[in-house]
Parts: C-alpha cells; structure tokens; sequence
C-alpha cells in the first residue's frame, strides 16, 4: 500500500494509520515546516520528503498508484483565530491542491481508494456553508463519494 500525506506536520495521520494496522511499502509527505519535517524524517526514515504541494507534479513526484491520501489542510482560514478568511486566505485556497492531485489520478485511470481530509469545525459554517459546499462539490465533481463527520477531539487531546 501506499500513502500521501499531505500537510503532514510531524505524521499523526501516519502514525495513526499504521496504529489501525496499515503497513505501507511507499509513502510521500509534504509539509512547508521545516521542523515538523525534522521530525517526520525521523519518526519515519523511508518516508519520502515532497515539499511544497503546490509543487508536487504527481506524473514526476509520486508513484503510478497512490492507495490512501491524508491531509489536515490548513485550518486557519476557517477558524475563528484566524479571521475565517476562508478561500481569500491563500492557505485557505490549499483544499484545491488536494483537489489537483486526487483530479490527477483519476483522469490517469487510477483513482486514489481513499481519502481523509481533517480540518475545523468552523469549515462547515464557514460562509454560510459556502465553503464547506464548494470542497463537497469539488469532490464529488471529481468523482468521489463524500462522507463527513464533525468529532469533538476532548477525549484524546487536549482541545475540543
């Protein structure tokens, strides 16, 4: 199996998954934060270091076939400390890159199995549900079926 971690920060989504079992043969990561790449190279010594998503060309960058896709794309823009600037915040626009690449597979004949995409609850409000609207219908428009959950994060961290 392989993984694409997007916004991987230091690999909860990686450590979760191979917590539930998964074993991987190839995974890929991307994040901006040099440190939280220090410590995902560490965590994770085969992993593959991607860099920046929006430089990401997945025909170059990754292999022919992707299993499982994770992401906790950036939340700021749709937070209440952040301004909830939503898609006029360029980090808010970054969903789209997750979009790109998903798009990518599935025009190539070989779509990603699965994907999960984590992000705040502010997202579903965001704009009236705007926002949350236009990354459903992105999706879907893609292809993909759409399942969505809002959790409350008390009862394993320490912020709701």
């Amino acid at each position: 199996m392989k993984l694409l971690d997007l916004f991987s920060g230091v690999g909860g989504f990686h450590k979760g998954f191979t917590e539930a079992g998964f074993k991987f043969d190839w995974v890929g990561f991307s994040d901006i934060d040099k440190y939280a790449n220090g410590v995902y190279k560490y965590n994770y010594k085969e992993a593959v270091e991607l860099g920046d998503i929006k430089l990401i060309r997945p025909e170059r960058d990754l292999p022919n076939i992707i299993n499982v896709l994770a992401a906790g794309f950036p939340c700021v823009s749709f937070s209440q400390a952040g301004g909830r600037k939503g898609f006029k915040d360029t980090r808010g626009t970054l969903f789209f890159e997750i979009a790109r690449i998903l798009r990518y597979y599935v025009r190539a004949g070989k779509p990603i199995d699965c994907f999960l995409l984590e992000n705040v609850k502010g997202l579903l409000s965001h704009d009236n549900g705007r926002t949350f609207a236009i990354i459903y219908r992105v999706l879907a428009d893609i292809g993909y079926t759409v399942e969505c959950q809002l959790l409350n994060t008390s009862i394993v961290l320490p912020q709701r």
